[in-house]
């Protein structure tokens, strides 16, 4: 029996397992039926306490309502109140009738015995006498206000009462009649005390037999497990020490560390059984791990080396991982960077959409994204104010047949949306550009050949198809400059130039082209520069350009020369002209860029002046930058690195 019951260690639990119920039946089945007999029997004691409780109050009461209805009868003399006192009397009598059928003990049966005593002599003494106490008032015998005993003996005399009566009711004394009846309620007051106090002793040996009780079965349960210990305990340590030393080697397997101890344990039961299986598992996930460690990292790498965002979002515990592009794009932290895994995103998505300008698209997109119902292949989006643009798509991912999660790709666009809108803004301007001199061109010279026209307005189309002619000149060394700055050809021919006669050339010719502005000028003589006389002065010619041009109304152009930073030229030209949005200085030097009102759009230009200053600006180490007020005026400041002439001549 013992070596068919080794074999299997479930037959072994199951027979520890057996033992132990029964044992514990067994227990609690005694202590069961000693705890029930002693309740049932404590409970019948408590109920037969409270029944009693309940009808003595309830003659207590009863007497004391009967005495209440006697004295308003003795006083209003009114028949209805002595018919309740008659009433009461019945009941009274049936109540105490009870507790002499139901009396056990001695102080039941001597509280019967003096109710029913008590009840007597009332019923044969002071109810006759205070009846006929009422028929003297009523015919007139009787003429005192109030009841006074004497008069009450006078009504009704009678015989002393024996001297071995308890309760001794003198009709000629009201003292004897009222401690009479407080001896009543002595013996009402004392009999309801010591149910209490039965009822008392009954509780605390209900509480001490329910605490016998529970003492009991936690000794035998104590017992039947010391029983257990004792018997099992070696088979435990054993087994447990089996199972130990697997479970140490599966920490070790799962922890990555190699390799793996052998079981020393060798049985035929299911441990033995349990250790094989191990083993064999063990050399299994090991190969497998490698393997799914190579492709996990392959596929990290793969994902890290694209330029594209990618997000994949897990839909049952809402975990994100993304490669690194991703963080670039939205500019996040990154918690833990490993090459050889995706890293995990702790900002949500919410957080990274109010970096995107069409907000609600973007979530409405991604809404759709999760709830499986987005149609679109793709979306574009700008970032950050029109800094960057994206593309945006998703691709649902399946495995095994069912939906675990959504990849969310993210393509910077930023280049191809610029080069977009530059073709766009290139081809708008050259066709309006060009078409609008050679309209003119080719109007006054059809005019020049077809018609006989005075040598006055001769020369004033002549006139006008130089002018429109030297347009077409610039908008095509616009677009050439523009060009070069695009493939990076530009190239500065540096020397070392006065500030001063560069500024004085670009003011003359401007000076001399408006009457109705008048240039004022301020700079320092002594002031030198390292850069291409020739692109300087394009810069310049071009500022003063746009300053005549946006003030089409006249005024005064003032530029001005400041030192006030070591190492640094600052030159100012500031007109009173239409001013320049807040909106639009951030884009102001973007190629083809014009700003869109009403004055900008009648002056007219091809959005590439202020682009090629910014490039020439930047080609000689400095900067420029602009002010406005809508209908003040501008200021175009061209800050560029200052040459130290004398310490170049002494070295």
């Amino acid at each position: 029996m013992k070596s068919w019951i080794d074999q299997r260690i479930g037959r072994q639990f199951l027979f520890v397992f057996y033992l132990f119920i029964g044992l514990i039946l067994l227990t609690s089945l005694a202590v069961y039926v000693y705890t029930e007999n002693q309740i049932e029997q404590t409970t019948s004691s408590l109920e037969n306490i409270s029944e009693r409780r309940t009808n003595a109050t309830e003659l207590f009461e009863t007497w004391q309502s009967m005495q209440y209805e006697m004295r308003g009868y003795v006083i209003l003399g009114d028949d209805a109140m002595l018919e309740r006192v008659q009433d009461k009397q019945v009941l009274i009598d049936e109540q105490t009738t009870w507790f002499e059928q139901n009396a056990v003990t001695d102080k039941e049966k001597t509280y019967a015995s003096d109710a029913r005593t008590l009840f007597v002599a009332y019923q044969e003494r002071v109810m006759p006498s205070l009846e006929r106490y009422v028929e003297g008032k009523r015919d007139g015998s009787v003429t005192e206000p109030f009841l006074k005993m004497p008069t009450l003996g006078k009504v009704n005399p009678q015989k002393e009462p024996p001297a071995d009566r308890k309760f001794k009711i003198n009709s000629k004394s009201a003292a004897d009649m009222s401690a009479s009846i407080v001896d009543m309620e002595s013996v009402f007051t004392e009999y309801r005390n010591s149910l209490n106090a039965e009822e008392d002793a009954l509780r605390a040996q209900l509480a001490t037999h329910t605490k016998w009780a529970q003492a009991l079965w936690l000794l035998s349960l104590l017992g039947v497990l010391f029983i257990l210990f004792i018997v099992a305990r070696p088979y435990v340590r054993r087994l447990t020490g089996q199972l130990q030393e697997l479970i140490e080697n599966s920490k070790r397997l799962a922890g990555e560390k190699q390799p793996v101890t052998p079981v020393t344990v060798q049985s035929k039961n299911e441990v033995g059984q349990l250790t094989t299986s191990f083993r064999q598992m063990a050399s299994s996930l090991t190969t497998q791990r490698h393997r799914i460690e190579e492709e996990r990292e392959k596929t990290a790498r793969l994902l890290h080396s694209i330029r594209d965002a990618v997000i994949y979002v897990e839909h049952a515990t809402s975990e994100k991982v993304a490669n690194q592009a991703l963080f670039v794009l939205f500019n996040q932290p990154i918690t833990k960077r490993n090459e050889v895994d995706l890293y995990r995103l702790d900002a949500s998505l919410e957080e990274l959409g109010l970096q995107v300008d069409q907000k609600d698209d973007f979530f409405a997109f991604m809404e759709r994204s999760f709830d499986g119902q987005c149609k679109e292949e793709s979306v574009t989006f700008s970032m950050n104010q029109e800094e960057r643009f994206i593309q945006m798509y998703a691709e649902k991912i399946y495995l095994r047949g069912t939906r675990h999660g959504t990849m969310l790709v993210f393509r910077d666009v930023t280049h191809e949306t610029e080069v977009d809108r530059l073709k766009t803004e290139l081809v708008s301007t050259v066709s309006h550009e060009l078409r609008t001199p050679l309209t003119s061109i080719i109007g006054f010279t059809e005019l020049l050949r077809f018609r006989q026209l005075s040598p006055e307005r001769s020369e004033k189309y002549l006139g006008m198809i130089h002018q429109e002619t030297l347009r077409l000149e610039d908008l095509i060394s616009n677009l050439l400059d523009v060009q070069r700055m695009e493939s990076g050809q530009q190239t500065y021919h540096n020397e070392t130039e006065r500030l001063s006669d560069i500024l004085k050339q670009a003011i003359a010719v401007h000076q001399g082209a408006s009457q109705h502005h008048h240039i004022s000028f301020d700079c320092q003589e002594d002031l030198y520069v390292y850069g291409d006389r020739t692109r300087l002065n394009q810069l310049f010619m071009n500022l003063l350009h746009n300053a005549v041009k946006y003030s089409p109304h006249g005024g005064d152009i003032h530029v001005s020369v400041a030192c006030e930073r070591p190492d640094w030229i600052d030159i100012s030209i500031e007109d009173h002209g239409i001013g320049i949005p807040q909106t639009a200085l951030s884009k102001l030097f973007d190629k083809f860029y014009r700003v869109d009102n009403s004055a900008s759009r009648k002056i007219g230009g091809t959005g590439l002046g202020l682009a090629i200053c910014k490039e020439i600006a930047e080609g000689h180490g400095g900067t420029i930058h602009a002010t406005s007020n809508i209908g003040k005026g501008s200021i175009f400041t061209v800050s560029l690195p200052k040459m130290d002439v004398s310490n170049q001549m002494s070295s």
